[in-house]
C-alpha cells in the first residue's frame, strides 16, 4: 500500500516509537548491520526525522556506504515496514538523528515456521544480505559461514558476523553428495550465541523456486 493509505489506517505521529535497520558495507569491507529503536521527531511532506538518545559510541564512523534502510513501526498488532533512503545523519554527543525519505510502498509482516533436519557433514556456505523482509535491488558484501541444518522450510548456520531478524539473506552452498551448487533466499527468524565470537542463525526460505525446494526435500529424505 502507499504511504498516504497507511496514514489513513494507522496511528503515526511525533514521539511515537519506530525501528530502524541499516545494512551496508563498513570501511574494512565487512558487512555493516545496525538496528535500534528510535523515536519519531518530525514528519514533513517529503521526509521523516527520527532520533535515538543514549550515551555511548555509535558505529556510523565505520560505515562506508549504505545498501538499504528499513523503517518500521507498530500500530496495535499490525507491523508496517518499508524501504527508505537515508537522506541525512546527524551525530551529537548523546543524540543520533536520521532523516529518511518517505516510503514509496509499505508492507505488512507475516511469519511462517517449518521443521528442520540436522546435517552431520561440514558444509561451507556463502551469504549476502539481500534485503529486509523482502528482496532489495542491491545486495551486501559476501561473507561466509557453516551450514548446520536444512529442510524444505529453511536452514540454520553459524557465522562470525552479527546478524538479526528480519534480514533477507542470499545463501549459496553445495550439499553433501550433491554435485550442483544451490542459491536460495531466506529471512532470519532467530539468532543465538554459538560461541564467544560466533552466532547460530535460523532462517526460513523466501523467494526460492519450487524446483530448488523439491531438490532440498529429496536431499533431506535420503541423507
Amino acid at each position: 500500500m502507499d504511504w498516504n493509505k497507511v496514514l489513513e489506517l494507522a496511528s503515526f505521529s511525533p514521539n511515537q516509537d519506530c525501528h530502524i535497520i541499516i545494512v551496508g558495507e563498513s570501511k574494512d569491507g565487512q558487512p555493516f548491520c545496525f538496528e535500534d529503536n528510535f523515536t519519531i521527531d518530525k514528519i514533513s511532506e517529503d521526509s521523516i526525522t527520527v532520533c535515538l538518545e543514549q550515551l555511548g559510541v555509535y558505529p556510523f564512523d565505520k560505515l562506508d556506504h549504505v545498501s538499504f534502510v528499513e523503517f518500521s513501526f507498530k500500530d496495535g498488532a499490525i507491523l508496517y515496514y518499508a524501504y527508505v533512503d537515508l537522506i541525512g545523519l546527524d551525530l551529537k554527543k548523546t543524540i543520533c538523528s536520521l532523516t529518511l525519505s518517505l516510503p514509496e510502498e509499505v508492507f505488512q509482516h507475516q511469519n511462517r515456521r517449518h521443521p528442520r533436519a540436522k546435517l552431520t557433514l561440514r558444509t561451507p556456505i556463502t551469504l549476502r544480505v539481500a534485503g529486509i523482509r523482502s528482496l532489495s535491488a542491491q545486495k551486501g558484501v559476501a561473507f561466509t559461514g557453516q551450514l548446520l541444518d536444512i529442510s524444505v522450510g529453511g536452514l540454520s548456520f553459524v557465522t562470525s558476523n552479527r546478524l538479526f531478524f528480519p534480514l533477507i539473506l542470499e545463501f549459496s552452498f553445495i550439499l553433501p553428495n550433491v554435485s550442483q551448487p544451490m542459491t536460495v533466499y531466506g529471512e532470519i527468524v532467530r539468532v543465538t550465541h554459538f560461541s564467544n565470537d560466533s552466532y547460530r542463525v535460523a532462517a526460513e526460505f523466501r523467494h526460492t523456486p519450487d524446483s530448488i525446494l523439491q531438490e532440498i526435500d529429496a536431499f533431506c529424505s535420503n541423507y
